[in-house]
């Protein structure tokens, strides 16, 4: 489904030329066209997009045709990354190679095997380096180096052109939502250490806060599958910082000593756990939701009255409709991370923002250099605003002279038309994205526009996020994008099943109860040892020594 609302994402420079009709953003396409006088064919294995009907007779591909002069015979690929992964592996072995692959979630194995190993890729290194042939990214990278750690190969190689996406909200997206109407009602001020929490939630619990006369309330539900709805890794950063739900062997980096390490077998991990026990033993924490589904946590959301305290996720449309449930919506507002029982608080600086190989040629390239050239022109204002959102002028126009973006700064571009259906008249989140941090603030937006209606969601999510982010550390982060040769792939890939395995088994023994974590913390600790956690951390931090300690 086409996403219709442009996030809260990070500040960035911008420059309007004042008293212009248009606006002249940065990174406007710098490139003549069309860029090649008789008109060229490529042969491109394409992800399908759910909300886009037919790539060859959409509207953006035939005015991307006249604009280029490029033309493109698509092979389509499923939606699913595992089954893209198939159809690849299928045409190679057949010898029917395509030309470029756009949106293939070429991960870091499949790069290493047909980049490195088996030369099926080619090394991008000189097109991107050379800014008569793209400006565009060039310009981009200049103003920041170190992404080029995160898009270089275990050889030094370049295979794939990344996406770009800065949001903001997303980069911090460890989110928790506290119902602020019951917090006035029983005359609470909001928590801020994870005693008070604890107290919050007792009185949730067992003050008849939605006034039914039950005791129906559940102060704290989570869900397993949608959007951080864990609420685990939110109150694990009270204690040791947790890089969340989708990093599930938990590495950390320390910043100075560059050293990674994963919090699984730390004390201060075994002491989040003898919180999580302590929540869940006296049914603070739902205990269904280790179990329980996204679907399954909307039902309760909708029940009348509310019986929901508090709930995490990366925003709160993942659990409530901001129109059909706008009473609750307002309800609902940020928790700030938590100060454990040492004063320790933290919230996880999450590597988002480029993503590698969103485009990746091949061997059967016959005119690279064309083709880098096309793909420049995506890393542009004009070209991603026709991708994203349709026609100039009827789905879109640049703003006006007065008009503000979502940092009060001249906007950039103003949406017209926010339909979600299939259509066939954008590619969407179909192809490359191209959105730094001041295209995304350059969304306009009505100045004091309703914080609590569904258009004032990017205004609320840059302003609840700017809440949060004094608590991100500076001394330790995630263990950013690290890619590792075939060997290296394949003995981390045993290593990581049974960890991951058996790390996450002990979690929910742990926080059950079903397991005692004070006595059993030593036998869980010796049992990651013997699965390889030394040699599993080993091997991240080979690959994270060669991939950006040589960067510096």
């Amino acid at each position: 489904m086409k996403k219709i609302a442009i996030f809260a994402l990070l500040v960035g420079g911008l420059s309007v030329l004042a008293g212009a009709q248009t606006p002249k953003p940065e990174w406007l396409s710098k490139g003549q066209y069309p860029l090649t006088k008789e008109k060229v064919t490529f042969n491109v294995l394409m992800q399908s997009v759910p909300n886009v009907t037919d790539f060859s007779t959409n509207q953006f591909t035939q005015w991307l045709e006249t604009k280029t002069n490029v033309r493109l015979n698509f092979i389509m690929a499923p939606y699913d990354a595992g089954a893209q992964k198939e159809k690849l592996n299928l045409l190679i072995a057949a010898g029917d190679l395509p030309e470029i692959l756009i949106g293939m979630n070429i991960d870091a194995s499949t790069e290493a095997r047909f980049g490195s190993e088996e030369k099926i890729f080619l090394p991008l290194n000189k097109y991107i380096n050379d800014p008569k042939v793209m400006p565009n990214l060039n310009a981009w990278l200049a103003k920041n180096p170190t992404a080029r750690g995160t898009i270089t190969g275990v050889d030094g190689n370049i295979y794939g052109f990344p996406e770009i996406n800065e949001c903001y909200h997303c980069s911090l997206q460890q989110k928790m939502w506290i119902n602020q109407d019951w917090l006035k009602k029983l005359g609470l001020k909001m928590p801020t250490t994870t005693e008070e929490f604890y107290k919050v939630l007792k009185a949730f619990k067992e003050k008849d806060p939605n006034g039914n006369g039950k005791a129906d309330e559940i102060p704290l539900m989570g869900a397993t599958d949608s959007w951080n709805t864990q609420a685990e890794p939110f109150l694990v950063s009270s204690f040791i910082l947790d890089s969340g739900m989708y990093n599930k062997m938990k590495l950390l980096v320390d910043t100075k000593s560059g050293k990674v390490s994963s919090i699984l077998d730390q004390t201060a991990y075994k002491e989040a756990m003898k919180y999580l026990a302590r929540l869940y033993k006296e049914e603070l924490y739902y205990n269904n939701s280790i179990t329980q589904k996204n679907d399954q946590a909307k039902q309760l959301m909708a029940m009348d009255p509310a019986i929901i305290g508090v709930f995490p996720s990366g925003y709160p449309g993942i659990m409530i409709d901001s129109v059909a449930q706008n009473a609750l919506w307002r309800a609902f507002t940020i928790l700030p991370p938590l100060k454990g029982p040492n004063g320790y608080s933290s919230t996880p600086l999450s590597p988002a923002g480029l993503t590698p190989n969103r485009v990746v040629f091949t061997k059967a390239l016959k005119n690279p250099e064309l083709a880098a050239r096309w793909v420049d022109s995506f890393y542009s204002y004009d070209f991603t605003s026709r991708k994203y959102w349709g026609a100039e002028g009827t789905d879109w126009r640049w703003a006006k002279p007065g008009e503000t973006g979502l940092d009060g700064k001249p906007a950039v571009y103003k949406v017209l038309s926010k339909g979600n259906d299939v259509q066939n008249i954008h590619w969407g989140e179909g192809g490359i994205n191209f959105n730094p941090a001041a295209y995304r603030f350059g969304l306009e937006t009505t100045p004091g526009i309703d914080l609590g209606s569904p258009d004032g969601l990017e205004a609320m999510l840059l302003q609840v996020t700017a809440k949060i982010e004094p608590q991100v550390r500076k001394d330790v982060v995630i263990l950013p994008t690290v890619k590792f040769t075939v060997p290296e792939s394949e003995e981390l890939q045993l290593l990581q099943v049974e960890l991951e395995r058996y790390s996450e088994q002990q979690r929910v023994a742990f926080e059950t109860g079903a397991q005692d974590v004070e006595k059993g913390w030593a036998a869980y600790v010796k049992k990651l040892n013997d699965l390889g956690l030394q040699k599993f951390l080993a091997i991240q931090q080979k690959a994270y020594d060669r991939q950006y300690k040589a960067k510096k």
